[in-house]
């Protein structure tokens, strides 16, 4: 332990040699992000975790990757690498001087499960590009459960035990055994999309229901084929009365570029998306006026050969209208929706609505008029002020001058009185 300390030490004084006439502010960005070989493990099971770096090369880095050791115990034991307690201290440096940066899998530690329940892997560092100069980093973290579904059902089952909502048919989690899918799970909405690369075969599917008394059903995630597959979860309410089903468009391919069916732009003359675009989201929704019968949307794709069709913008229904906005990718078959609702209100919501945006620009006047007077009274206190200085600058300089001419007329009749002697 004590030589590989040592190495630890010569290595970073390396890394800091190498680089610290060089080293500048980032100009470089890039993303650290941790992936595992496995989602769903059991206590006693062995877990690979790689460190990835993307959108960005490195030529030498240091890095301290956090685990909970009361939940996972590391295996890994190479020279590079320093462990204390709950930390991994990991230094590489390019010793070909930065002409063979490293991009993708940075490094790689096995860890074997101690006790059932959610672990998280947190990753800090410094990364520099083959120049020398620091690359800004965004880090991203990592949960792995162990004995998930057991301990998650019985968390699930003591948390929501008095949930006798019969017809509750919604999940409470759905998580996939590989990384990438969009967008992120929110139990209202039921159509996601993921791509995968040619080698896999199977996705392992975590559902969890709100209500544990509901049944669920998942098919289409074995014997994955290339080009398009569908992953189907059926929640049925306790009572059958209520049905969900929640569906994942999986492409799997190897020509990421050819399976792009994601919007790069997202926009809607006069009005503001809510939530903001994000090329990963897929659910928004605006207010509108009573009067307006049709919406302009501006939809482009990432990939310029990708199809954008957009379906709803015209002849607008008071209450809720749905449009949508599908993008094909080039591949002809890989499609992704963009759900947009548009709430018309009606007359007496418009007048409303009038009225309190009547209210917030009297307000914002009021507020504006207020700030100028502040404004206006302090700058006459100011000017007071300043003739305030002025004046006393001028008695002190009187009385100065009054002072200076009694001295003097002190000294000249003392000296008349001398004279006279």
């Amino acid at each position: 332990m004590k030589n590989k300390i040592i190495n630890i030490f010569i290595l970073i004084i390396l890394v800091c040699s190498c680089y610290i006439c060089n080293i500048s502010y980032a100009t470089e960005t890039g993303t650290v992000y941790i992936q595992s070989d496995k989602e769903i493990i059991e206590k006693d099971d062995e877990i690979e975790i790689s460190i990835n770096l993307k959108d960005a090369k490195t030529a030498a880095f240091n890095f301290s990757l956090y685990f909970d050791d009361t939940k996972f115990e590391c295996m890994s034991d190479f020279e590079s690498m320093n462990i204390k307690e709950n930390q991994i201290l990991y230094v590489w440096y390019d010793e070909n001087g930065g002409n063979l940066p490293k991009e993708g899998e940075l490094a790689k530690f096995k860890f074997k499960a101690k006790e059932d329940g959610l672990a998280t892997f947190v990753i800090q560092g410094e990364f520099y590009s083959e120049t020398g100069q620091l690359i800004q980093i965004e880090f991203k973290e990592k949960q792995i459960q162990i004995g998930k579904e057991k301990s998650l059902l019985k968390q699930q089952a003591e948390e929501q035990g008095t949930n006798s909502q019969s017809k509750n048919a919604y999940l409470q989690v759905l998580r996939l055994d590989k990384e990438g899918i969009s967008p992120s799970f929110d139990k209202d909405i039921y159509e996601y999309y993921l791509t995968i690369p040619n080698n896999i075969e199977e996705i392992e599917v975590l559902a969890i229901s709100e209500n544990p008394n509901a049944t669920i059903e998942i098919s289409g995630n074995t014997n994955l084929k290339n080009g398009l597959n569908k992953i189907e979860i059926i929640v049925t309410s306790p009572n059958q009365s209520q049905k969900k089903v929640y569906n994942i468009e999986v492409t799997k391919t190897d020509n990421l570029e050819l399976s792009n069916a994601n919007l790069e732009i997202l926009a809607i003359e006069n009005y503001l998306l809510n939530p903001a675009f994000d090329t990963n989201e897929t659910n928004y929704n605006i207010e509108v006026s009573n009067t307006l019968e049709k919406i302009n949307i501006f939809a482009v794709g990432e990939n310029e050969e990708a199809k954008v069709e957009i379906i709803g913008t015209d002849n607008l229904k008071i209450g809720s209208n749905l449009v949508t906005v599908t993008v094909t990718a080039p591949n002809g078959f890989t499609k992704k929706k963009y759900l947009i609702e548009v709430y018309k209100r009606n007359a007496e919501e418009e007048n409303t609505f009038l009225e309190e945006q009547k209210l917030q620009i009297e307000k914002a006047e009021e507020a504006y008029r207020l700030e100028e007077t502040n404004a206006n009274i302090n700058k006459d206190n100011d000017k007071e002020e300043i003739n305030n200085e002025k004046n006393n600058k001028y008695i002190i300089f009187g009385t100065s001058v009054i002072v200076f001419l009694i001295v003097i007329a002190a000294i000249f009749i003392n000296y008349r009185k001398k004279y006279k002697k």
